[in-house]
């Protein structure tokens, strides 16, 4: 089964996409970069998300009006009485982790764990740092890292 999960968020419309056929799930991501301008959207591998921007608003009705057909996939709209807080919370506890270790959100593994150990030489207890920005440390990557 094929999904796209939307959602209206302060920055734009929020795009999830799922589907069982790798194929699928490809020409769906394809076609949206294919229909939507790149300075009107953006991916946040965090949460697995496209965000799409308000300016983008009849190139963005257009491929969401195609796609059901084209690929058989199921719209749904999040509810806006089911917007909860735990969702901002995840989202801003993301952000704050990356801002604590210095790092831009669409940093990938690789580069997380080199400014967490970079980090953790210079704020190490035994190396002469402080514990409060060592465990700050420690919680951003444990974060991060799950």
């Amino acid at each position: 089964m094929t999904k796209i999960r939307l959602a209206r968020r302060p920055e734009g419309i929020t795009v999830k996409l799922s589907s069982d056929s790798p194929s699928i799930f490809s020409h769906l991501v394809w076609t949206l970069k294919d229909s939507i301008p790149a300075y009107h959207r953006t991916y946040s591998p965090q949460l697995k998300q496209w965000i799409v921007s308000a300016d983008a608003k009849d190139a963005f009705d257009a491929w969401l009006n195609a796609a059901p057909y084209v690929c058989d996939a199921k719209v749904e709209w999040e509810a806006e009485k089911t917007k909860s807080a735990a969702g901002k919370r995840k989202q801003t506890s993301l952000l704050t982790a990356h801002a604590t270790l210095h790092l831009l959100p669409s940093a990938p593994p690789e580069v997380v764990r080199a400014a967490y150990k970079a980090l953790a030489m210079k704020h190490h207890p035994d190396h002469g740092g402080d514990t409060e920005a060592m465990q700050k440390n420690n919680a951003a990557y444990r974060r991060l890292a799950a």
